[in-house]
């Protein structure tokens, strides 16, 4: 657990992202997550990092500020939708197939934030691309960024 001063040096960089979240969109003090993340290993969600250390097949919980959303043709015909987050360690890959976009969809397409809870899948050589296969959103840590950086929001 962080010490008073600790706790207080990210209670101050929440507020300044939070500010620039509001403001500009841009992050000079920081990644948006970093003051965050003590509250979310509190709740067994890991990091980009975190990843490249666990076996494929594990169940995972992941959360990071959505950097882009890709639904490419598909021979089959349905819509596999590719979400790809960013944490203060790096990026993370999800797929959403069509059986969990019914719940999860609009969440997905309308957040900034996204906590998703899924199964680990590794391929490649070496185990080396690594992808998340969505399951569930968690809502009360998913949305727009400037509210998930209110003060006390992951306590809710």
């Amino acid at each position: 657990m962080p010490d008073r001063d600790s706790l207080k040096t990210l209670s101050d960089l929440a507020i300044k992202i939070h500010n620039e979240a509001e403001t500009m969109s841009v992050f000079t003090s920081g990644h948006p997550l970093t003051p965050l993340r003590h509250h979310l290993a509190t709740h067994r969600i890991v990091t980009a990092q975190d990843l490249r250390k666990l076996p494929s097949g594990r169940r995972v919980r992941v959360t990071g500020m959505l950097v882009i959303i890709h639904m490419p043709p598909t021979k089959s015909g349905q819509r596999i939708i590719f979400v790809t987050i960013e944490d203060e360690t790096g990026l993370m890959d999800l797929v959403v197939f069509p059986k969990t976009q019914t719940r999860c969809a609009k969440a997905i397409l309308t957040s900034e934030v996204l906590t998703v809870e899924g199964k680990l899948q590794r391929g490649g050589k070496n185990g080396l691309s690594i992808s998340i296969i969505v399951e569930k959103v968690i809502p009360q840590w998913t949305g727009l960024l400037a509210d998930f950086l209110e003060p006390g929001h992951l306590d809710r």
